[in-house]
């Protein structure tokens, strides 16, 4: 039986790429920080871990007995000491233990944030890291990379997965809270129709962690974790067409943030699960449902 820590099991994220990996065989066993998650994880049927990526002391524990470890937890609020704490210091805690406790395969979710915000054009595994970036989720989740870099280097074999728009049509911000906040307040006035993002399904980044983990140390790499560069008006075009919602159009240049994709697909093998297709197609379903009755509407 094989044994993956997985950080972050409790967002929407880090709890389909655990779920994927338990689907794989794998003994899932999740870092929590409450009582409260370590109830979610359980019904799961997953492992919980006391633990805190703030608190690199109750890392140790954790790892006991562990082969794997997928890294999906992350802090993206306005806090520099909890964001230098957690995304920096936390993953160099958690990659220097691993190593210590012997474990044979670790995959980072990073993001292509990255390299700046906005995204610059055309990015890759080779592009510049945006370590001094006023933005603190873009900085220390750059320096965080250089950090796990420095333990790469010491043996560890770490996977870099850059995740671009990451998008499911169940509990996502970019899926079905997008489409709501579209319903209720029209189109985004702060998004270009012709703004372009990197964009990947949490399914398909989940298959990609699936993979990396598989292959051990022949993925110690970095790789672009997206699908494919899209605009907002291939994306959420048709869903508020399906609302009944206009197309707001900005007066302001559209962005071009684009990566180029496609060396994790020739390195790992990597298949998407659901299509850009697909998922707009799911979207446009949900947004032809009868509205939903608010909480305390008659």
């Amino acid at each position: 039986m094989i044994r993956v820590l997985v950080t972050g099991a409790t967002g929407h994220a880090g709890g389909h790429l655990a779920r994927r990996l338990s689907e794989g065989g794998l003994v899932v066993r999740a870092l929590v920080r409450t009582d409260e998650q370590a109830v979610l994880v359980r019904q799961q049927g997953w492992e919980a871990a006391r633990g805190d990526l703030a608190n690199p002391g109750t890392l140790s524990t954790a790892l006991e007995g562990v082969e794997l470890v997928l890294h999906a937890a992350a802090y993206a609020g306005d806090s520099r000491p909890l964001a230098e704490a957690i995304n920096v210091a936390g993953s160099r805690e958690l990659a220097d233990r691993a190593l210590q406790a012997g474990v044979r395969g670790f995959v980072h979710i990073s993001t292509l944030s990255v390299h700046g915000d906005p995204i610059p054009p055309n990015v890759d595994e080779d592009s510049p890291l945006a370590v001094d970036h006023p933005d603190l989720y873009c900085s220390t989740k750059a320096i965080a990379e250089v950090e796990l870099g420095k333990v790469r280097s010491r043996g560890l074999p770490v996977t870099i997965l850059r995740a671009g728009m990451i998008t499911h049509w169940v509990r996502s911000q970019w899926g079905d809270e997008m489409l709501e906040r579209i319903r209720s307040n029209g189109w985004p006035p702060g998004i270009h129709p012709d703004d372009v993002m990197p964009w990947v399904h949490t399914m398909n980044l989940a298959e990609m962690s699936w993979l990396a983990l598989k292959a051990g140390p022949a993925a110690s790499d970095t790789f672009v974790a997206a699908d494919r560069n899209v605009s907002f008006r291939e994306f959420y075009g048709p869903v508020a067409a399906a609302l009944g919602r206009p197309i707001f159009v900005p007066d302001r240049r559209p962005e071009i943030s684009s990566a180029r994709v496609g060396k994790i697909a020739s390195t790992l093998g990597y298949r998407p699960v659901y299509t850009f297709e697909e998922t707009v197609d799911r979207l446009v379903q949900i947004a032809r449902r009868p509205e939903r009755p608010r909480a305390g509407a008659p």
